[in-house]
């Protein structure tokens, strides 16, 4: 059985004299997979008892400092952390050279405007407000940091030890591990079927999130659903139809496809294979 990755959520309280995101939701989401290999000098991703995690030159791992926590303490949460914050925590500093590319509240989501009011332009890299680059950098309170994805300013903790995830989830989720999911593959698929990050590699899986496998089923095979495709359906890429059954049935690099029929979509069953992007 795989179990996919999963990251505890708190919901957001988000008080104060700030307005709020348009988009209020919880603080502890899922990290965005990469959309590079490229990291910042001396970044590198390293495997702990969480999982992967981005780590400085050193090997201790960077934890994100989640703005969106921040907001009902500080008017601008890139200056939060000094004083009693910076005795425990230190910033992932960019190059002297580097130039701020975000700067609070560019970039940092919707913000509530006044009738008639236009939002900021949009950061060099961004889509939309919700969507940043993997690494930006911003003045925090000790100087040009970076960020990541964002709403993450990037931080050690002091003292930790190589691959420590301990304060993972500290503060009621102000400090989170960066947890590295890697860039999403390409695919050429079926369109019910798409990529799914599970114990730290991409499945393939069906619409529902059911993970696909193929194999041969020596016995009790009544759990063995077959990936059915619609009538006259054509092959891509890879994929093919079977109509050797009463429906035609997809296969992947010339092996039939197949879904578990129990209530767990990510359980897969004895003499099966995962299939992979």
């Amino acid at each position: 059985m795989i179990r996919m990755y999963r990251t505890p959520i708190l919901a957001a309280v988000i008080a104060g004299i700030m307005p709020l995101p348009s988009f209020a939701q919880p603080v502890d989401l899922p990290i965005a997979p990469a959309t590079t290999t490229e990291y910042p000098a001396g970044v590198k991703v390293l495997k702990s008892s969480t999982g992967s995690v981005y780590a400085d030159r050193a090997g201790r791992t960077l934890y994100g400092m989640d703005m969106r926590t921040l907001i009902r303490w500080d008017p601008d949460p890139s200056y939060y952390c000094k004083a009693e914050c910076a005795k425990d925590w230190e910033p992932l500093l960019a190059p002297k050279d580097a130039k701020a590319n975000i700067t609070w509240p560019r970039g940092f989501g919707e913000r509530r405007l006044a009738p008639g009011t236009q939002p900021p332009p949009l950061p060099a890299g961004f889509t939309t407000p919700q969507t940043a680059p993997d690494w930006s950098v911003i003045n925090g309170a000790a100087g040009l940091q970076w960020v990541y994805k964002g709403w993450n300013m990037v931080f050690v903790r002091k003292g930790s030890k190589r691959g420590s995830t301990e304060f993972d989830g500290a503060e009621q989720m102000t400090w989170n591990t960066l947890k590295f999911v890697p860039p999403i593959p390409p695919l050429v698929a079926p369109s019910t079927v798409s990529p799914k990050f599970v114990d730290g590699a991409y499945a393939l899986a069906d619409k529902d999130g059911r993970i696909l496998f193929s194999g041969t089923c020596a016995k009790d095979c009544a759990g063995w659903m077959p990936l059915n495709a619609a009538m006259a359906s054509r092959g891509i890429g890879q994929w093919t139809v079977s109509n050797s059954s009463d429906r035609p049935q997809w296969v992947y690099r010339g092996k039939p496809v197949f879904y578990s029929a129990g209530d767990d979509p990510l359980l897969v069953p004895a003499g099966a294979t995962v299939l992979r992007p």
